[in-house]
Parts: C-alpha cells; structure tokens; sequence
C-alpha cells in the first residue's frame, strides 16, 4: 500500500515499499503499558532534561511514539522489526526529536488544523492522480491503532512534522546563499586535473626479510587483542531429513491420490518445455523423474515435520530442559543426535551444510532457555540444544600460531618495502636536485615508472589504471598536498609504499564548466544545506543532559 505514498516534503524521505507487516511483538520501549501513542499514565515522572528544563515521562513517551510512527511511515515497519538494520536507534532519535519540538515551542511556531488536514491529503495521494486515498488511510489508521495510538496522535505527528520542516528551512537558509563566486571557486578546485606518475614497492618483492622469525613472541603479545579467540558453541542436534520418510511419504501420497498419476497432470499442467537441465529439455521420462522426486520430498518434509512435533512432545516429562534432556529422548525414540564442531557467531557449524539461521538460532539459546524451536531448512528440520559454551578468551601463541606467524611474515615484509621506498626516495631526490628529470633518475635507478590518467578531486575511479595497488584516495590525499614537479613523501600502501610524482595541475574545460555549472550550484547549495543543518542540530543535542530510560517505567 505504501507505494501510493509519495515525497512531497524534502524533509521527509519516504521509502516506497509494497506491503505493511504489522508486529504483535511486546518489546521494551517507553510506551509499552502506556498506551504507545498518548502515554498518559505516570506523566509526570520526570526522565530528563533539556536546557536544564524537565522532561516528563509523557512527552518522552509521545517523541518515541511518533519516531515509531515516523519509521512506519517510511519504512513499513515499526523500529523492533527493523532490528540493528540501518544503524536506527529509536531512542537516540526520541531524544533528537524532543530538541526539534522543544525548539518549535520556545520560537511559538504553531500549525493548524487545516494544514494538517493538507498534509493527510498530500501525503497518502495517489501519485498519479494525486486524488486523495481514503481506503489507505484507513488501513494505516487500523494498523496504528493496533499498536495503541490513535487518530489524534497521527494529528500531532503530522503537524510536528510540518513544524519541524519549517524549522530547519528556516535554519538552512544560510546554507543555500553562496555567491556566484565561491561557486566558481568550488567547481575549479574540485575539477583541477592532476598529471602525475608512480614508483611502487611491494612486499612481495622482499621474501626472504620474512624467513627471520625472531620477534615473533614479542609481536604476539603487542598486539595480544587482535588475536582474542571469540566465544565458540557446541551444539547437539537431532536432525529430521526429508530423505528419511520417502517410503511413508509414497505411501501416503499413494493412499490420497495416486502418485503416478499425480505426476502425470503436474507434467501436462506444466507443459513439455518446463523441465530442463543445462538449457536442454529433458525428455519426457526424465523430467516425470524429476517431478516424482521433488514431490517425494515436499511429502517427506511434511513427515518429518509431524515426527518433529512427536519428539518436541517428549520434552513434556523432563523437569529441567538441557542437551543431556535432548540426548535422552532421542535414545528413547531411536533416533540419532549429534554434537556439532564448535564454531562462533559468524561461522557456519562446520561440516553440516546448514544455512546461517542454524548459527543464529544456536547463539540465541541460553542456559536458562538451551533447547530452541525447530529450524526448518529446505530438505530438514533440525532441533537444537546448547552443549557448550567456550568463553571468549587472550589465546595462547600456540593457539593462534599459523595466524600470527602469517601476519608477522607480512608485517616484516611490509617494513623491508618501506624502507626501499625511502632510500630509493633519498636518491631520487639527490637526483632531481641536480637537474635530472624524474623520468631520466627513476630510469639510471632502475625503477619502473607507472603512468596513471589524469584524475580530480570528483574522480572516483579509474578505469584505464591496471595497477590495483594504487587506489584514487592514496593519489588524491598525495597529489592535491604537492606543488607541480615535486616528489612526495613515502606514502604507505596495503601493499608496500609509493612514491608520486606530480607533473602539473590542468585547469577546468570553460566550456564544460559552463555546461555543468547549473547542476552543480544546485548541489552544493543542497550539500551547504545539510551541513548547516547537521551543525544545528549537533548544536541543539548539546542541550540533553542527564536522559536516560533506565528512569521510565513500562
């Protein structure tokens, strides 16, 4: 429904989706158990300040409800679904939004009624008719009052919303008058073409500097927490796979229809061509084999779904869940449970061929709570019990020896190279002092020369460059610091070090200036803008102190 929506507001980015999920999660925000929009329980327990003036419990509660509201908006989803997506912190932003309202108050800024009724028209418009959308009004109207707000708290975010948009056009003003000059200046700086050539050192060229290991013992405990061995789990699980219950699964296939029958229609529904392998059709036997396969197996998972529920029954007489519980009912019921490898957070469970949601559902069982829901895969149903815990903990050298060694082998060839780069560096210089051209003492020192294209400050790729040890950052943050005809600083690399040569700065094309200027003051008008912007609200979040949740009461 949601991409009838449109952006009528350049401050407020809707993202078009193409349906609403509504949670029925409780989770712990400010406004569970108070009603989610209004909040009016409790309203005057103090939470905060702002300026050194309160801030209560309720219009904490209503920030939160309408950054809640305001994510559902945009995104369709209400902030405990969007989970650590996009780096959102509902509360952070409650906070922010207390600072714009507060702002609002304090300059008397008031909207009416009848601009809140534009904005509804506005915002929830078809986009290609622009005639207003009551039937999906009327669903966001249903789905946030399933989430305790009401009408009227969708009436004070909306003309909050147009509040706060004409608060910050207000504020950013300043961002968008830049004199024709300084447009100029900016264009020139950013388009100015820079000639140059590289000589590059790399590790690989000083094998034999890594063949040395002493030391190793004393880079292993410097840089000990780089090497910390991350929490690992073992899990015991029971696996219920499809492929198991193929006999039952024809029985029971052959019992309700008959199977081959069945395959029959679902080859002439489909059509001939339907079936094919590598690009060729395959023949009308092959792909029959095909169908009965995979129909097989949707019925198998469908028997290894009941037998999961059978054994989830069990659980029903042990006292305290735990793997040795797990272990225990399988025995019983014949069937086998396995200990997986240990792995951590962000590996996959050596050897099992699950997919990533096995490794997310075994860190998310607890001692407490160490048997999780059955995990449905596409050819299985696992069941998972926590084994093991291994902490997280300072390894031992031994531990991580190979790791290390490696690192240290590189990190000794990567000093063998820089130091090349400088005494190389040294001699160009002595060199081009004395009157010789770049190119004539890199050729009488042996060193190859890398063209690189002509790049600018806008540059933000080279095509044409075959060298991938150069990237456009390194050239630009070296370049732009140099005067024409002058050699820079060894400068590191991922790879070993460089050294550039600048031969000359090309101005601007006056043509192509011309040609780009409009684009162009358009968007630094709109960069200036939101830097004006982000310094003022940086500015107004200096004036919460002392807020925290821990104070607010579910």
């Amino acid at each position: 429904m949601f991409a009838h929506i449109r952006k009528h507001q350049q401050w407020l980015f809707v993202f078009i989706i193409a349906a609403v999920i509504v949670s029925f999660v409780i989770f712990f925000t400010p406004t569970v158990g108070t009603g989610g929009g209004g909040g009016t329980s409790q309203g005057g327990n103090v939470v905060g300040t702002i300026d050194g003036q309160n801030v209560t419990q309720e219009e904490y509660q209503n920030a939160y409800g309408e950054v809640s509201l305001q994510v559902y908006l945009q995104m369709g989803r209400w902030p405990e679904q969007l989970g650590n997506q996009f780096g959102f912190d509902p509360q952070q932003q409650a906070r922010s939004r207390l600072v714009m309202l507060r702002k609002l108050d304090a300059m008397g800024m008031q909207v009416g009624d009848e601009a809140v009724a534009k904005w509804k028209v506005n915002f929830f418009s078809d986009p290609e008719t622009e005639a207003f959308r009551r039937e999906l009004y009327d669903t966001v109207l249903e789905n946030i009052k399933a989430r305790g707000m009401t009408e009227e708290d969708l009436n004070r975010y909306a003309a909050n919303q147009i509040g706060i948009g004409q608060l910050t056009s207000l504020v950013s003003l300043s961002g968008e008058l830049i004199p024709p000059r300084e447009i100029e200046r900016v264009y020139r700086d950013r388009n100015l073409s820079a000639t140059t050539m590289a000589i590059l050192f790399s590790r690989t060229n000083h094998i034999a500097a890594a063949q040395d290991l002493t030391g190793l013992e004393t880079y292993f405990t410097n840089n000990m927490a780089v090497y910390r061995v991350q929490e690992k789990r073992k899990i015991r699980y029971v696996k219920f796979a499809a492929t198991n219950y193929l006999a039952e699964a024809e029985t029971q296939l052959n019992q309700s229809t008959n199977l081959q029958a069945m395959v029959d229609a679902i080859y002439l529904e489909k059509g001939t061509n339907s079936f094919t392998e590598n690009g060729v059709t395959l023949t009308e036997e092959k792909a029959k084999e095909q169908i009965r396969s995979e129909e097989l197996n949707k019925k198998g998972l469908d028997v290894a779904v009941d037998r999961t529920k059978q054994f989830m029954q069990g659980f029903a007489k042990f006292g305290d869940l735990s793997s040795g519980a797990l272990e225990q009912l399988a025995t019983e019921m014949e069937i086998e449970s396995k200990i997986s490898s240990e792995f951590s957070r962000n590996q996959l469970p050596p050897g099992l061929g699950v997919p990533f949601t096995f490794t997310q559902q075994a860190y998310q069982l607890t001692e407490e709570e160490p048997i999780g829901s059955p995990m449905e895969t596409t050819d299985a149903i696992f069941v998972l019990a926590l084994e093991e815990i291994i902490p997280d903990h300072p390894p031992t050298l031994d531990e991580v020896r190979v790791r290390v060694t490696g690192d240290f082998r590189r990190e000794k060839q990567l000093e063998a190279a820089r130091e090349e780069a400088k005494q190389v560096r040294e001699n160009l210089k002595t060199a081009m002092d004395g009157g010789q051209t770049f190119t004539k003492a890199c050729e009488e020192l042996g060193q190859t020369i890398v063209e690189i294209p002509p790049f600018s400050l806008t540059t933000r790729s080279l095509e044409d460059l075959k060298d991938r040890r150069i990237t456009v950052s390194w050239l630009q943050n070296l370049a732009f610091a140099m005067n024409p005809e002058n050699i820079s600083d060894v400068s590191e690399t991922s790879d070993g070090a460089g050294v550039l040569y600048l031969k000359s700065f090309v101005e601007a094309d006056t043509e192509t200036m011309t040609t780009e200027m409009a684009d162009f003051s358009k968007e630094l008008s709109q960069t200036r803008l939101n830097e004006t912007v982000s310094a003022w609200m940086q500015e107004q979040r200096k004036a919460i102190a002392g807020f925290g949740t821990e104070n607010i009461n579910n």
